[in-house]
């Protein structure tokens, strides 16, 4: 990460003490949000006085009530899944003086928007912008891509299903709970159908044509170990 941490003090020092934005996107996965913590911590040790601070796009998905009144439900991730012009404004407003804004809350144990829940993020001097649809956000600084082999990337999103839906046993509200109850060779084709139909298409349709448009590619190979770091 050395290579990536250098990278973007070098564009940050470029426009000295101005609201840095950097785009961190890849596939469902893929790590995005451990490689956003890991260049966030970094970033703070390497530079005095530095503060970040790191927001993912899922908290400006539309609710699922919302996703089945417009009828794309099935189509959640997706960039039409998101209030992409909501999440532009908040952006907007710390760039132009704001202190803090405040966002909605995404709940992975409900699968959905929590209900009147709201973090505060103060402004910082680097703001990490990290999810499936974050490279589709207005006026970034700096683009990161998390990338990896295919075959890989479901390897992972099947172990973090499961262990979501082990953690649930104990939680009847939980959205994984359902599945819990149930012994995996049946819950298999319902996983791999969420894969096929919904993070596979979003990743070749809509996340990787993106990878294009990174200052930064970080790839990474088995055991989410980062292999190879190419700047554009």
């Amino acid at each position: 990460m050395r290579k990536v941490v250098d990278e973007v003090l070098k564009r940050y020092k470029a426009g000295w003490e101005n609201f840095f934005v950097i785009a961190l996107t890849g596939s469902v996965s893929v790590g995005k949000s451990t490689i956003s913590q890991q260049l966030s911590d970094e970033l703070k040790k390497s530079f005095p006085g530095l503060t970040t601070a790191i927001i993912s796009v899922d908290s400006f998905i539309f609710s699922n009530e919302e996703l089945k009144s417009r009828g794309i439900f099935s189509e959640k991730g997706f960039p039409k899944s998101y209030d992409l012009k909501a999440l532009s404004a908040a952006l907007f407003e710390l760039k132009n003086g704001s202190n803090e804004i405040k966002i909605p809350v995404y709940s992975q144990a409900i699968n959905n928007i929590a209900a009147g829940e709201f973090e505060t993020i103060k402004k910082p001097k680097i703001l990490i912008v990290e999810g499936v649809c974050a490279f589709r956000i207005d006026n970034y600084d700096l683009s990161i891509y998390v990338d990896a082999d295919e075959k890989l990337i479901y390897q992972w999103f099947l172990k973090r299903t499961l262990s979501f839906i082990r953690n649930s046993k104990d939680d009847p509200n939980n959205f994984y709970y359902q599945f819990s109850k149930m012994p995996i060779p049946k819950i298999m084709p319902a996983i791999n159908q969420t894969w096929e139909q919904t993070d596979l298409r979003n990743l070749t349709e809509f996340i990787e044509p993106m990878k294009k448009k990174a200052d930064i590619v970080i790839h990474k190979t088995k055991g989410h170990r980062i292999d190879r770091i190419i700047i554009n």
